[in-house]
């Protein structure tokens, strides 16, 4: 299940709380945080992602995007296929989501978050990589 959560601007402070990043092509800024810190296997991750428009603390609404987690070459979860609909965008209207994961092993993964269109406008997909620990 993914949890949208509106907000329309980020402080600073929580800005410093989490990985930020700019999309390869440089369209948007991604803010990932996740809870619990650091993420551990024993108990479910929330990953709290902001776009924000580049280089600022303003929340970026209405994104097709999709979440995705891998772990080496295997995709270990991806957003939009709990949607019923595989491999199409996911759209949040607020700019701010929450989806939750639980890690069954710890190790190094990456969390990317390819993005399709903003303000419902197609672009050439840009993507946000993240790479997270999780403990035991």
């Amino acid at each position: 299940m993914i949890f949208t959560n509106p907000q329309s601007l980020v402080s600073y402070g929580e800005a410093t709380n989490g990985l930020k990043k700019t999309t390869s092509a440089g369209a948007l800024d991604v803010l990932l945080q996740p809870t619990p810190q650091p993420p551990n296997t024993k108990q479910e991750t929330q990953f709290k992602v902001t776009f924000l428009q580049k280089g600022s603390d303003k929340v970026q609404p209405h994104i097709d995007y999709d979440f995705i987690i891998t772990r080496g070459s295997k995709t270990m979860f991806q957003a939009s296929n709990q949607t019923g609909q595989p491999g199409l965008p996911i759209h949040t209207a607020e700019g701010v989501v929450t989806i939750p994961y639980k890690f069954i092993s710890a190790g190094t993964y990456i969390v990317k978050v390819p993005i399709f269109g903003i303000l419902f406008n197609p672009i050439k997909p840009e993507t946000a990589d993240f790479s997270i620990q999780i403990t035991s």
